[in-house]
């Protein structure tokens, strides 16, 4: 096996080489060949056999107590202003703990503020759960990059109106997402619970984004370096480009956008 050093130690001038350098953005092979002294980036190594990335995870399920306090506090705030929270898991000694932090939502985003005085004295963050109000359970785009830089069990909970509410989850480690089996990580609740008054008061109705006044006579600019001016003649390429557009900004917003195209009466145009 060829050795393997810390990129800017003391050390790397003495190891024997070929050797491997680990650094911040990865893995180099640094070796001596006719060509002189050489260091490259490498992506596989291949004289070893594949690996493939994974996560024993070892912690207890959520326990459907704690499920059902946490559903019950999700219904309550959409019932009171059909906004989405979030709840913070800590870990104390041997059991999950519950904390809700104070947090700004609005009908498809939450941003929260951690008070580190609020955790309690040896207890450990290990993950979200936040919910998705009346849409299903699933981790949009935006909720992938939220989750990344927090290592631990990520959930979400939607279908809020509906008796039975809906589940996702994923175990985060080094930014790389694991999904999980719900059987896996969680109990299903057997009784929602009514939340606290003090914890309503944490969550609060993000003002509305500012708009920038519309020009009169602006160019229509929905694809950058690519339309200035509007379409004046019907174009299928154009629209497959609007629709992708589309799709990507409704994507980062946390939506999947749908679209059909079906013919008119008058017959499709041609493209």
């Amino acid at each position: 096996m060829f050795p393997i050093v810390e990129a800017g130690s003391p050390a790397l001038g003495g190891t024997s080489l070929p050797a491997f350098v680990v650094a911040r953005d990865g893995l180099y092979l640094r070796k001596r060949s006719l060509l002189g002294l050489s260091q490259t980036k490498v992506d596989r190594v291949a004289h070893l056999p594949r690996g493939k990335a994974f996560l024993d995870y070892r912690l207890p399920k959520l326990p459907a107590e704690l499920v059902g306090q946490v559903v019950g506090f999700f219904r309550a705030v959409y019932q009171r202003q059909q906004t989405e929270a979030i709840v913070l898991l800590l870990w104390q000694a041997d059991h999950f703990e519950l904390l809700v932090p104070l947090q700004s939502a609005t009908s498809v985003s939450v941003r929260h503020k951690l008070d580190p005085s609020s955790v309690p004295t040896g207890s450990r963050l290990v993950g979200t759960i936040h919910s998705h109000g009346a849409f299903s359970a699933f981790a949009s785009a935006t909720d992938e990059d939220d989750e990344a830089d927090l290592d631990g069990l990520h959930v979400v909970v939607g279908d809020l109106l509906r008796r039975k509410p809906s589940f996702s989850a994923a175990l985060v480690v080094d930014g790389h997402r694991f999904t999980a089996r719900l059987s896996q990580v969680l109990e299903r609740p057997g009784e929602v619970v009514p939340p606290p008054d003090e914890w309503l008061s944490r969550v609060k109705v993000a003002p509305p984004p500012r708009i920038k006044p519309w020009k009169k006579y602006q160019p229509l600019k929905l694809l950058p370096g690519k339309i200035e001016h509007p379409v004046t003649s019907p174009d299928r390429r154009r629209l497959d480009e609007l629709l992708d557009a589309a799709a990507s900004i409704a994507e980062k917003l946390g939506y999947r956008l749908r679209t059909d195209l079906v013919p008119s009466e008058e017959g499709a145009a041609d493209a």
